[in-house]
């Protein structure tokens, strides 16, 4: 059987499967026999760009004695974005809690140009959540300078939704379900009222999924020196091409 190799998110492993990316995300989301619930972010990743125990792999990864594919082998389970370069990652693929999975490609970001203030939420290796006024790739190359007293080899992070609270920080947060609006409106004011200031922490750590209607731009991986931007979807493609997955990601977490 053809073997698969995952770079998972939640929570942070590389595992090896039998299972093709569609099956394998509705594998890990709701298990086998539908009993769990969970979202899942995952990427999948190019072996052959990497260091991988071979020898382990091929004597876990065999299929079950009645011929069903092997599942999952797990490979690594700490610090595992460390061990995978940025030209071994593949595709991206995002999991609602019941099991749909929508696949994102990698492709050039363009920035707006725009000096605003974002929101982005860290997933690899902490799960801050933090309004910055730096544009995304640049965040990034902030947070992973190693001249820094302050960083980390490689980050992944989803730029969320602001809406008008990027102009208006007291405008009403319509259908964007953060927690505590008043510290986040308080964080984007202390970022506009001070020149020398680039970030300001707004949750220490994620205490639930992600809502998916609130991602922004997409998701950025990347270290100080490369990047890759995987692009959520818009609006219209989302009610139309990707429909079963929208309707499952707002059902879930409205």
């Amino acid at each position: 059987m053809k073997k698969f190799f995952y770079l998972v998110a939640t929570p942070e492993s590389i595992i090896v499967s039998h299972l093709r990316p569609l099956d394998f995300g509705n594998y890990l989301a709701v298990g086998t026999k539908k009993q769990i619930h969970g979202q899942v972010i995952f990427f999948e990743f190019d072996p052959d760009k990497t260091k991988l125990p071979q020898d382990y792999i091929n004597m876990k990864l065999k299929p079950y004695d009645d011929g069903e594919p092997k599942r999952s082998v797990y490979l690594s389970i700490y610090r595992s974005f460390e061990s995978i370069p940025l030209n071994a990652l593949r595709n991206l693929y995002l999991v609602t809690d019941d099991g749909k999975v929508l696949e994102l490609e990698p492709h050039d970001f363009v920035p707006n140009g725009k000096d605003e203030i974002h929101l982005y939420q860290q997933l690899i290796p902490i799960t801050t959540r933090v309004a910055s006024k730096l544009p995304p790739v640049d965040f990034i190359r902030h947070l992973t300078d190693i001249k820094k007293p302050v960083s980390a080899p490689k980050m992944f992070i989803v730029d969320l939704k602001l809406n008008e609270l990027v102009t208006n920080p007291d405008a009403p947060l319509s259908n964007l379900p953060y927690p505590n609006p008043d510290h986040l409106r308080d964080c984007i004011k202390k970022l506009k009222e001070s020149q020398g200031r680039q970030t300001k922490t707004v949750l220490r750590f994620l205490r639930d999924d992600i809502s998916y209607r609130t991602i922004k731009t997409g998701f950025f991986v990347g270290d100080k020196d490369h990047y890759l931007f995987y692009p959520f979807p818009g609006i219209k493609d989302l009610e139309t091409k990707y429909y079963p997955w929208w309707r499952s990601a707002l059902v879930r977490h409205f």
